[in-house]
């Protein structure tokens, strides 16, 4: 029994022509193309009638770029010995701090040590503000000088 397989047709049921409208696509497709390239043209027009009005009253020339000299910039610089750069920077900062110069030698201002000025700190005290201390603060320190007389501290 040879079974042949009959291709399935029925002949009620067709292909469906009318699912898209291709002329309607394509058109719509070309009239794009069409307004872009008509915005494209008449924006062109308009800035080069802009440029047109523009030359006449732009006389001088753009002063930045007339005075600049054409330069590149500088090379990187390169730290080749970062560890004796530190070290050199920090006997710079030491020789500041603990050695004796000049501020200002016209009113009389030096920069001295800091273990120097920790001791005339100690020995000196602190300068006083100018002007008078307000009156509780003077009543409070004379009783404490003569509590701390009379106790033999």
């Amino acid at each position: 029994m040879a079974t042949e397989q009959q291709p399935v047709r029925n002949p009620e049921t067709h292909h469906e022509r009318r699912t898209l409208n291709t002329r309607a696509v394509l058109f719509l497709l070309a009239s794009f193309v069409v307004f872009g390239l008509l915005v494209h043209f008449l924006v062109l027009g308009l800035m080069k009638t802009f440029e047109q009005g523009r030359k006449p009253l732009d006389t001088n020339p753009n002063p930045i770029l007339t005075s600049m000299p054409n330069r590149q910039p500088p090379q990187p610089q390169l730290q080749p010995n970062p560890v004796g750069d530190l070290h050199n920077l920090r006997v710079q900062e030491d020789q500041i701090l603990q050695g004796y110069a000049w501020v200002d030698e016209k009113t009389g201002k030096v920069r001295i040590p800091i273990a120097r000025a920790m001791q005339l700190l100690v020995e000196r005290g602190l300068p006083q503000a100018a002007g008078a201390p307000p009156q509780g603060t003077a009543q409070k320190q004379a009783a404490r000088q003569q509590a701390g007389s009379g106790t033999g501290r």
